[in-house]
């Protein structure tokens, strides 16, 4: 692992904490902000609230006292059980309407137009004072647009026609007078509509004293012109034609108006260094499901001061900046002082890594020498036990065979006389004889051959003499002296299909030794929990080469296991105390003394085949002696 140099890892680190103190400094403005303008988007939310229901209450009175004038004009022509007639009509109704002008100081004007939009009677009212107009100053309205609408409503329908400003004579009045009027048709038997003007100068006041040093309220027209503004050279461009395009919300804020113009309910936004929050108000729905005429609606929009939030943002700014200076400085010490200190462990630490080093190397050759001493003791254990049971065993053959050979005499001589007094024997005393006489031969050939075959085993193993052999009487040998063991394992069957007269020269023992180790493999790992298993041995003889094979129909090597499988104390058979060496052995007689190869196949749960590639021509003792040396 490369080490950063000293030199660079100080710089490294402290730039690294700088972009932490600028990525966490960034983060917490980001959030501050957030909640400012959410805090900001609050207020301005209860501030349209506020104006929604202060503008919804009045509009609320204007239905229900425009019904009321109609009501006590149908009161007074029940009282007098008549139509109204010109003759004395008039000083009635005028009374009526002087009386109503004075219930609320929104009213303006009443007024009473005929069929065909003329003024019958108007009543003017201001600062609590009425005014009936005179016959000859009586206009003529039925060019106006809220009377063509007047004449849709029928029933207890009021029309409330959008804000507009006051205008006589085609003048528009001065001071300038944000009207909206109730229009309200009477019955054929009082022909006409009653038209009710209500002066909202009052009402845009209380609009207006809703703002205040952060923010403050815009009342806008459906067509983007505003009624209500924080500068008042903006208001009513288009009705007082002044610069029409230039002074609508849609003009000088064209992307806060495509957003405004697009919400129906409450909506907020951040636009020119402002947050902005909208609300649409219903005027009035159109009044008969036939009239073409849309929704008359005002928007009420709330928008902080230019001013609010990027003073917040400054200050929110300097603050971050003076506590993230203050914490980089903090760090950058703390992190010197830790880096000094950990320069300083580092140095005493490597000292001690040194001497630890120098201990484990010379502790690494004490165990690689006591190992070999332990090999080397291990090697002549079984080397002379070897020795001991070969002589052991050719001393315990020469014994037996004067025995068995004393034995072999008798049973000839008694053969002899029973042929000789045969004549004197019935056929079925010579025949039980014969018979008996034959069984102990078998059985005295039986115990001579394993005598043998267990001495050539025994003597053959105890050394590395290179010699002439057969190979199918080596497998034989081995065979014999492992049928006892074969007993514990019921399950397994052996079979051969070896090529005949096979000679070798090379080591009968190793060779043997080979076998057996790939034998119990194949018991203890292959075929331990088969119902059935079989082990087959093959030989051939192949371009002066031995092709020795051993395969078993057990549950097979895994892939991660098979690779490994000749390294020492490898094994799957920890737990039955299994040492994890014989494979490795036949690995090293085979590759190292034999001058041969092993190839491996085997798949999991169908078996595995060992096939041992060697020389039939093992080379001379000396040559051999030079390569055991080097295992």
């Amino acid at each position: 692992m490369t080490r950063i140099p000293q030199k660079m890892l100080f710089p490294t680190t402290i730039f690294t904490l700088f972009m932490v103190v600028v990525l966490v400094g960034w983060s917490n403005y980001r959030l501050f902000e957030n909640r400012f303008i959410a805090q900001l988007t609050l207020d301005e939310s209860e501030l349209l609230s506020q104006a929604n229901s202060l503008f919804s209450r009045e509009l609320g009175h204007i239905k229900s006292t425009t019904l009321f004038l109609r009501n006590s004009v149908y009161a007074l022509s029940s009282s007098r059980n008549r139509v109204l007639k010109p003759a004395w009509w008039q000083s009635d109704i005028t009374q009526i309407f002087s009386q109503f002008a004075m219930t609320s100081p929104f009213i303006s004007q009443v007024r009473w137009l005929n069929p065909e939009g003329k003024e019958l009677i108007r009543v003017n009212s201001h600062d609590g004072h009425t005014t009936v107009v005179p016959d000859s100053q009586l206009q003529d309205k039925s060019d106006r647009y809220y009377f063509h609408q007047a004449n849709l409503a029928t029933g207890n329908n009021v029309y409330i026609s959008p804000v507009d400003l006051n205008m006589e004579n085609d003048q528009i009045v001065r001071p300038l007078e944000p009207t909206l009027r109730g229009v309200v048709s009477l019955n054929r038997n009082h022909p006409g509509v009653l038209v009710v003007n209500y002066n909202l100068t009052k009402l845009f006041e209380q609009l207006r004293a809703l703002s205040n040093d952060h923010f403050f309220l815009d009342v806008v027209s459906e067509n983007g012109e505003w009624l209500i503004s924080q500068d008042a050279q903006k208001e009513w461009a288009g009705a007082l034609k002044k610069e029409k395009q230039a002074n609508y919300v849609k003009s000088l804020f064209p992307k806060v108006w495509a957003s405004i113009s697009s919400e129906e309910g409450l909506s907020s936004r951040i636009s020119e260094g402002q947050v902005w929050s909208s609300m649409r108000v219903i005027v009035e729905a159109p009044i008969s499901s036939m009239a073409t005429e849309q929704s008359s609606f005002l928007y009420f929009v709330a928008r902080s001061r230019s001013h609010v939030l990027d003073e917040y943002r400054e200050y929110l700014q300097w603050l971050i900046f003076s506590l993230g200076c203050a914490a980089f400085l903090i760090l950058s010490f703390l992190v010197w002082w830790q880096m000094n200190a950990s320069y300083k462990r580092r140095a005493l630490l490597s000292a001690l890594e040194t001497e630890q080093a120098q201990l484990k190397v010379a502790n690494n050759e004490f165990n690689v020498v006591n190992h070999q001493l332990v090999e080397l003791q291990s090697e002549l254990v079984e080397n002379s036990k070897l020795s001991a049971l070969g002589l052991m065993v050719a001393g315990l053959a020469h014994e037996m065979n004067t025995p068995l050979g004393g034995v072999r005499m008798a049973l000839s001589s008694l053969t002899a006389l029973i042929n000789k007094e045969a004549d004197s024997l019935s056929d079925r005393n010579r025949q039980s004889m014969e018979k008996t006489l034959e069984i102990a031969e078998k059985n005295l050939t039986r115990a001579i051959n394993l005598v043998v075959s267990f001495k050539r085993v025994t003597l053959d193993r105890s050394g590395q003499d290179v010699q002439v052999f057969s190979v199918n009487s080596v497998l034989q040998d081995l065979l014999t002296v492992y049928k006892p063991r074969l007993k514990h394992f019921p399950h397994v069957s052996i079979e051969e299909e070896c090529e005949a007269d096979i000679q070798m020269r090379g080591f009968p023992g190793l060779l043997s030794q080979v076998i057996q180790n790939l034998i119990d493999n194949a018991l203890q790992h292959g075929l331990k929990d088969r119902s059935k298993g079989v082990i087959t041995l093959t030989t051939k003889r192949q371009n002066n080469m031995l092709v020795l094979g051993v395969k078993d129909n057990g549950c097979g090597i895994s892939p991660e296991v098979k690779d490994r499988i000749f390294e020492p104390f490898i094994t799957t058979g920890r737990v039955d105390k299994h040492t994890g060496l014989g494979l490795h052995l036949v690995h090293q007689w085979v590759y190292t003394l034999m001058n041969g190869r092993i190839e491996v196949v085997s798949k999991e749960g169908e078996g595995t085949t060992f096939t041992i590639i060697i020389p039939l021509l093992q080379p001379q003792s000396t040559q051999v002696e030079d390569r055991a040396k080097g295992i």
